[in-house]
């Protein structure tokens, strides 16, 4: 059975001068008639006995992650999660129109869920018992303790940085490639960035307290349409509710992505018949 807790589940994944120098003093000495040639070479010697500083500039290293860049995309993916000793695991259908509407059915046998996610607003038909649910982002921020939003939910599903890089971010390089090191009010957001390919590879996200982590890894990467797609992605989740520390692993494997220039459908209602939870 598709519980409301494992749609909020796939909303979260698809759902973070240092060296001090001593002054050398020069102390005044009183000179009575002393031969100006003389005061001359005395200057001298004291400039040329000055410790040599040798100034080393760190060269700015920059890095531009290789970005999934689309109009709509229309992908099919199994879905695998564990949290507080249940598991799952069911198939779900993915339309998303860029920066717009994330579109998802859960199918088994029948449909059993259908949800939209706009910049706005998360709403989800639970089919199986004529119910919906709608949230807010502010409220699942508070739920989950991360601060969730659109954009966080489409780039976990397509492999895009959380936060897009910014001149004010920390770079350094690494074995087979980068780390980016981000911080958003209280969320700190580590990306490793493959070389080559320039693409996300694995990013750890936590907020301020420590009290919630979250570890993504993206692997097989596909090329479609010459843009590097992840075939899989495995997250685990590690939030805080109720005093307890609630872990989730999920594995989330597409088996089908398409890129395109039409819209895939994003066809949602509410039927009457349905009661608000």
């Amino acid at each position: 059975m598709i519980t409301r807790y494992s749609f909020l589940i796939i909303i979260t994944f698809i759902l973070l001068s240092a060296t001090s120098c001593k002054r050398q003093r020069i102390h005044k000495k009183e000179v009575n008639q002393v031969d100006s040639t003389k005061i001359e070479a005395t200057k001298v010697e004291i400039i040329q006995n000055l410790p040599q500083v040798e100034i080393r500039i760190t060269p700015k290293i920059d890095v531009q992650p290789a970005e999934i860049d689309f109009k709509y995309l229309n992908i099919k993916s199994k879905v695998n999660f564990t949290t507080a000793g249940e598991s799952q695991s069911f198939p779900v259908n993915i339309h998303i129109k860029k920066d717009s509407i994330i579109w998802l059915s859960i199918v088994v046998g029948l449909e059993g869920a259908r949800g939209i996610i706009t910049q706005d607003s998360i709403i989800f038909l639970d089919r199986l018992h004529r119910t919906y649910y709608k949230f807010d982002f502010a409220s699942l921020s508070k739920q989950f303790n991360y601060p969730l939003n659109y954009d966080l939910v489409q780039s976990i599903l397509i492999g895009n940085m959380l936060i897009k890089k910014r001149e004010m971010d920390e770079v350094s390089k690494q074995e087979g490639g980068f780390m980016i090191k981000q911080q958003e009010k209280n969320l700190q957001v580590e990306n490793f960035i493959a070389e080559p390919s320039f693409k996300l590879q694995k990013l750890n996200a936590s907020d301020s307290t420590g009290n919630s982590k979250m570890q993504i890894d993206y692997t097989n990467f596909l090329n479609i349409n010459d843009l590097l797609i992840p075939h899989e992605i495995k997250a685990q989740i590690d939030a805080q509710q109720n005093g307890k520390i609630l872990q989730t692993l999920i594995n989330l494997q597409h088996n089908k992505i398409e890129i395109l220039d039409q819209s895939p459908g994003f066809v949602f209602s509410i039927p009457k018949s349905y009661l608000p939870k």
